[in-house]
C-alpha cells in the first residue's frame, strides 16, 4: 500500500463550505460543507483518484508545492491507498443489502468495515457490491454472533 501526500487548494464558497482541487491530480475535485468536511472529502477524493490510476496502470503524478491564489487556502492531505480501494461491479444501497441479508443497515456498514462485504461510502450514502452480498448469502454461517456449540 502506497503512502501519499498531496497539496489541496481550498476555495471558500459564498454560500458556505469549500470547493477543493488538487493541482497535481488533474480533474480531481470535491467540496465540503465546512473546512473539516472539505479536508476529509479531499482525502477521500485523492485516495480514490490515485487508486484508480494504480488500477489502470497509469503513472501516479509526483506531488509538488504550489502557491495558493489570494483568498484560497492550502492544505496537505495524507492518505494510503492501492488498487484494491476501487470497488468493481454492480452496487446496491446499504438499505437494499440489509434487506437482502436480513440484517440492519448499520450491520451492513460494520460488515464492510470488517471486510465481509465490499462497498464504499459516497457522502452520506453507503453502497455494497451485489457480488459480495450474494457471496455472503451463500455462506452457510448466519448473520450475527456465532452461537455456542451444544454439549452432548
Amino acid at each position: 500500500m502506497g503512502k501519499f501526500v498531496y497539496q489541496a487548494i481550498m476555495s471558500p464558497e459564498e454560500d458556505g463550505g469549500y470547493s477543493v482541487e488538487f493541482p497535481d491530480l488533474p480533474g480531481c475535485f470535491t467540496d465540503g460543507d465546512d473546512y473539516m468536511d472539505a479536508v476529509g472529502m479531499a482525502a477521500d477524493a485523492a485516495k480514490t483518484y490515485v487508486a484508480s490510476l494504480m488500477l489502470h496502470g497509469d503513472t501516479v503524478p509526483e506531488a509538488n508545492r504550489h502557491d495558493a491564489p489570494e483568498g484560497y487556502e492550502s492544505v496537505y492531505v495524507f492518505f494510503e491507498t492501492d488498487e484494491s480501494y476501487i470497488v468493481r461491479g454492480e452496487v446496491v444501497s446499504a438499505a437494499q443489502a440489509a434487506r437482502d441479508l436480513g440484517v440492519s443497515a448499520g450491520r451492513v456498514t460494520h460488515m464492510i468495515d470488517a471486510g465481509l462485504l465490499d462497498g464504499y461510502r459516497s457522502g452520506r450514502r453507503t453502497f455494497v457490491t451485489k457480488e459480495s452480498v450474494n457471496r455472503r448469502k451463500s455462506d452457510p454461517r448466519g448473520a450475527g454472533r456465532p452461537s455456542r456449540a451444544k454439549e452432548a
